[in-house]
């Protein structure tokens, strides 16, 4: 997927635009989400869903007609979560 199309389906999933807390345009989210995948090939932030706040994935990867694609990664349960948040806390 592209930026575009990764900014704008997890905004849609968002509540209210939320994610680490804070409200986000699709705009402020797809150059947050570009800025921090500049220096790395993904970037681990929070989202508001109805069923509470979860730690998701994007990761950045090959380019496809001169961009990069993207792809995010929600997990279902807060057992699959763990990964994350271990990749989160655990990477300084």
């Amino acid at each position: 997927m592209t930026i575009h199309e990764v900014s704008d389906q997890l905004h849609s999933l968002s509540v209210g635009g939320y994610f680490n807390g804070e409200k986000f345009t699709v705009d402020r989210l797809r150059n947050y989400i570009e800025a921090m995948t500049r220096t790395s090939e993904s970037v681990i932030m929070e989202i508001a869903l109805p069923d509470g706040r979860w730690f998701f994935k994007v990761t950045r990867y090959g380019v496809e007609r001169g961009r990069f694609q993207y792809d995010y990664y929600i997990p279902e349960t807060r057992d699959q979560e763990i990964p994350i948040k271990d990749e989160l806390f655990h990477s300084a």
